[in-house]
């Protein structure tokens, strides 16, 4: 209530009144409030509305329901995910992803720069990769493997087991294929050489054949023909085999 003192100046009382009037319209005692331990309730369809300003909490917050966000999320520190999770939509790491534990990827995955992938990954169903691909250290492969396509190995390659190979096998020239003691080499230019610890089998557009050898030269079979000889005459033999079958020439 306002009292008159002054009944000479009545318009001064009612002034004071109308700016007490004015403190109560205008007053913001909630600019800075406290919650105890009974809580906040909002029900029948409320909501806490922030139009200017945020939320936030040093506590713990828990959420038992959904909760809708539109918009960006900012994230600083850990983020612990318990139970299944789903991501609909174009999703962007950056920086370091570990995943612990198993990894269940449903749909396509792209994935554009660096991929490292530490310990054992196991893939089933079709696997496509595009583009250049380096595996530094052991490589098993275990069940059918097809290759379409140009096959480079920089390197030894090992195959333990039987192989097949259903089509011509090319080697460069100068390049050898070795068998134990003995390698096939391609010299180039239509020839090539079939090599022996203690002899070779060589062919080349200019010499035709050469059967050589360090020790000695064997050739057993039930018949031995030779054509294509040339017809020479006034000569007296000069070739000689023994007993033993050794080709000799006679002096």
């Amino acid at each position: 209530m306002v009292a008159i003192d002054n009944m000479a100046d009545p318009m001064r009382a009612l002034q004071e009144l109308v700016r007490r009037v004015e403190r109560l319209e205008n007053n913001t005692n909630q600019n800075r409030s406290a919650i105890g331990r009974g809580g906040l309730s909002v029900y029948d369809g409320g909501m806490i509305t922030i139009e200017n300003g945020g939320l936030r909490v040093t506590g713990s917050a828990e959420i038992i329901g959904t909760l809708n966000a539109n918009g960006t999320i900012n994230m600083t520190g850990l983020f612990i995910a318990s139970g299944e999770m789903q991501l609909n939509g174009t999703t962007v790491a950056t920086g370091e992803f570990n995943i612990d534990g198993p990894l269940l990827v449903d749909g396509n995955t792209t994935f554009n720069g660096e991929l490292t992938i530490n310990g054992i990954t196991n893939i089933t169903g079709d696997t496509t990769v595009t583009g250049k691909l380096v595996t530094d250290g052991p490589v098993d492969i275990n069940g059918l493997t097809n290759i379409t396509g140009d096959l480079e190995v920089s390197g030894t390659m090992d195959i333990n087991g039987a192989a097949t190979l259903n089509n011509d096998l090319t080697v460069a020239a100068g390049k050898k294929i070795k068998l134990g003691g003995l390698t096939l080499e391609n010299t180039g230019t239509g020839g090539g050489t079939l090599n022996f610890p203690n002899g070779s089998v060589s062919s080349s557009t200019a010499l035709g054949m050469l059967l050589a050898s360090g020790v000695a030269i064997e050739l057993a079979a039930p018949a031995l023909k030779l054509s294509g000889l040339p017809d020479v005459t006034g000569f007296t033999a000069n070739v000689h085999i023994d007993g033993n079958g050794r080709l000799r020439r006679i002096t």
